[in-house]
């Protein structure tokens, strides 16, 4: 029988290696148009935070501005940042409460009128900045919920300490930065919650 000879398959060729498309990079307009937007929700805060009574809906109403900006790219709508102010306004006043006690607690032993002296000063004043973190991650948790029970937002700090700490570092930096230079703390605010933000993200995976 005659010898017959198969054909060889031929091996596709192979495919050329591809690269991943770079990362897009933020240029300076980008960066330029956050800080805008940012300088604009930290005016707003202000604005609304004028009455004092009015302060934590304020705060957390810019939370969730700020919240939206990071991760859509642009503010979220004014009517429905206008809900989130209007649902706050109640909750927060328990909260101001709160934060007038501790204030008057610390001014009472700075000025002395009680016992106690610098060792119970120094208690108190590390109290207060802890609290303050707290507030923080509770803020942050606000703004990423809208609807989250203040209560329930008061409660979960309580699992990141490391957090609570590096955002009640954040609140000394920024509040000496606003005293410094009042007429900074509209921008303070604003770039302030972008690194409440920013922080609560990386430490609380």
């Amino acid at each position: 029988m005659p010898h017959r000879e198969l054909p060889i398959p031929l091996s596709a060729p192979a495919a050329w290696p591809t690269e991943e498309p770079p990362a897009a990079r933020v240029d300076w307009r980008d960066r330029t148009a956050l800080a805008t937007d940012l300088a604009l929700i930290g005016t707003a805060v202000t604005v609304l935070a004028l009455p004092l009574v009015t302060l934590p809906a304020a705060l957390a109403t810019g939370s969730a501005a700020v919240r939206g900006r990071y991760l859509d790219g642009h503010l979220p709508p004014w009517r429905r940042l206008f809900q989130i102010y209007r649902r706050a306004v109640l909750p927060g006043l328990a909260t101001l409460l709160a934060a007038a006690a501790l204030a008057l607690d610390l001014a009472a032993v700075r000025g002395g009128w009680v016992p106690g002296g610098p060792p119970l000063l120094a208690v108190t004043t590390l109290a207060v900045i802890g609290l303050s973190g707290v507030a923080a991650l509770a803020l942050a948790h606000l703004g990423r919920t809208p609807d989250l029970p203040w209560r329930e937002a008061a409660r979960r700090p309580g699992n990141h300490p490391k957090c609570v700490a590096a955002l009640a570092l954040t609140n000394v930096v920024a509040f000496f930065l606003a005293l410094a230079v009042p007429v900074t703390v509209p921008l303070v605010l604003g770039f302030h919650l972008f690194a409440i933000h920013m922080l609560t993200d990386r430490l609380t995976r």
